[in-house]
């Protein structure tokens, strides 16, 4: 099998947490543990600092070394001592299998996400289908239909705070404002209140901040994974002594552990009914199943996917219509033959729209909300990969992490062609089939429970802004338009750094937009 390269002494000279800040007791805290698995790794014949080089010191560049690594030796990579990466696209439900097969996860997963007890970091199969079929309800098309009025709510003060841009010639950054309307919307669901960050001067840009602090230092944990439980379980006024960066995250994740004891303690039986946890309580799962603790460490996950993932793909989305305005007048012209009340656009009707959601599907294509390798690990039987272009056969034994990334398989030319980097949804509806290499939301088993609320907020969002908006020209008498700002595709859309979560290149500031109520 084909193996990452050996680390040669002293590539591990710099640290470079990318943008978490200038904080000296964080280093100091890290330098005592980093010390240890440098002196460690220095008699261990393989190791993750690998890896970790690329991670941490070369700042989340690591996904780019593997996509080298595959182009070198293949579709087949050790990328760990423990895991081999797949780059196949016809490999995807072996690496992904639907339920019947046992699929669990490695423990260091948990250990670094940050929600231990969560379904995305379960690492036992049985006890996942039981957790998952807990939240299931949760994520039906039923239960997100009645999601309706909310949505239109948040999103009726998103659209007033871009007219007001359009009064003011404010350079919207729409990245935040999506993240604001996305974490509104999924808080409400989630817990029946939120924080209104869209009634807040900067959107809450600053408690979206500390929470990607975070996410910088995924890799970190992953080294050092007893950092995380330190962190994780470190007094409030500690956190806010030591690590102010992330002080606003744990603002969040003590009103998040709050509500579920409020929520719990309700003499009222409808509070749970209008909350994530409804499925969770009135379930069969045992009792410390529904711990404080784990309510919480769920709903962080539901919050964060559901705020983080749908914004990024809408800013990508936005900005691929604008650049694309052609793109703009196909999915105008299939709103006008929907004939949707812009004032009552309803999920039912942006459900049934192909254009739209093959919009959708080619944004979460170029730009998967999740960029972390997807691992997974078959406990009972090996995973046999036939190269036949090299007339191999690679036997991968039980227990053995095994994952893909989705960029790769999204940008492999064997499945999306020669030019699989251009923005073309009308390439899902020529050919359907292609959606079997679509792994934007994973796959199989352990498939994204929110992707069904994710793709109809998107569409929904998506129909409003563009049944309202069209794309500036300069045309004179042009009504209500949105027009790029200084953004360009490669440094401020693409992904240039793996944090879990995608990010631009340094220096971006992401998609900005001139709102022009008329020309």
């Amino acid at each position: 099998m084909a193996d990452s390269a050996p680390l040669r002494p002293g590539v591990f000279q710099v640290l470079n947490i990318g943008n978490i800040g200038n904080s000296t007791h964080l280093i100091s805290i890290l330098v005592v543990f980093i010390a240890y698995q440098v002196i460690w790794a220095i008699y261990s014949p393989l190791t993750y600092l690998y890896e970790s080089y690329y991670e941490i010191v070369q700042g989340g560049q690591y996904f780019k070394r593997v996509a080298q690594l595959h182009k070198i030796y293949g579709p087949v990579v050790r990328v760990t001592p423990n895991e081999v990466h797949f780059n196949d696209p016809e490999f995807i439900d072996m690496v992904y299998p639907n339920p019947a097969r046992k699929t669990n996860k490695p423990i260091w997963f948990a250990q670094r996400t940050g929600t231990p007890y969560s379904i995305v970091s379960t690492p036992d199969h049985s006890l996942h289908r039981q957790r998952r079929n807990a939240l299931n309800s949760f994520f039906s098309v039923a239960s997100i239909r009645r999601l309706e009025p909310i949505m239109k709510k948040y999103m009726g003060k998103m659209v007033t705070i871009m007219e007001n841009a359009g009064k003011t010639g404010q350079i919207l950054h729409m990245h935040h404002l999506f993240k604001a309307c996305a974490s509104d919307v999924i808080t409400v669901y989630a817990f029946g209140e939120c924080f209104d960050f869209l009634d807040r001067p900067d959107c809450g840009r600053s408690f979206f901040e500390s929470t990607d602090v975070f996410f910088y230092l995924t890799h970190i944990f992953g080294l050092v994974p007893s950092l995380v439980h330190y962190v994780q379980n470190m007094p409030s006024w500690l956190v806010k002594l030591l690590l102010p960066s992330l002080s606003e995250l744990r603002d969040r994740q003590d009103w998040w552990l709050t509500k579920v004891r409020e929520i719990r303690k309700s003499p009222n039986p409808e509070r749970i009914k209008s909350t994530i946890f409804e499925g969770i309580l009135n379930s069969s799962l045992p009792v410390e199943e529904k711990e404080d603790e784990r309510l919480a460490s769920e709903a962080q996950l539901v919050v964060f996917a559901g705020e983080g993932t749908t914004a990024y793909t809408l800013t990508c989305c936005l900005y691929q219509l604008l650049a694309h305005p052609h793109e703009v007048a196909k999915l105008k012209q299939e709103l006008l033959h929907a004939e949707i009340d812009p004032k009552h656009i309803l999920l039912s009707q942006v459900d049934s729209l192909p254009y739209l959601n093959a919009i959708i599907q080619e944004a979460v294509r170029l730009h998967p909300g999740v960029m972390a390798r997807q691992v997974r690990i078959s406990p009972e039987i090996p995973i046999v990969y036939q190269d036949k272009q090299r007339g191999k056969t690679y036997i991968v034994p039980p227990n053995t992490v095994t994952s893909m990334s989705p960029l790769d398989i999204h940008m492999h030319p064997a499945a999306f062609g020669s030019n699989a980097y251009a923005f073309r949804p009308q390439r899902f509806i020529d050919d359907p089939k292609l959606a079997r290499y679509f792994i934007g939301f994973s796959r199989g088993a352990r498939n994204c429970v929110g992707m069904t609320l994710a793709r109809r907020e998107m569409a929904i969002i998506l129909a409003t802004l563009f049944l309202k908006y069209d794309v500036y020209d300069g045309s004179p008498g042009q009504g209500p338009t949105l027009e790029l700002y200084d953004t360009q595709r490669a440094r401020d859309i693409d992904a240039n750094m793996d944090y879990i979560i995608p990010v631009p290149a340094k220096g971006s500031k992401g998609l900005r937009v001139r709102v022009r109520n008329h020309s």
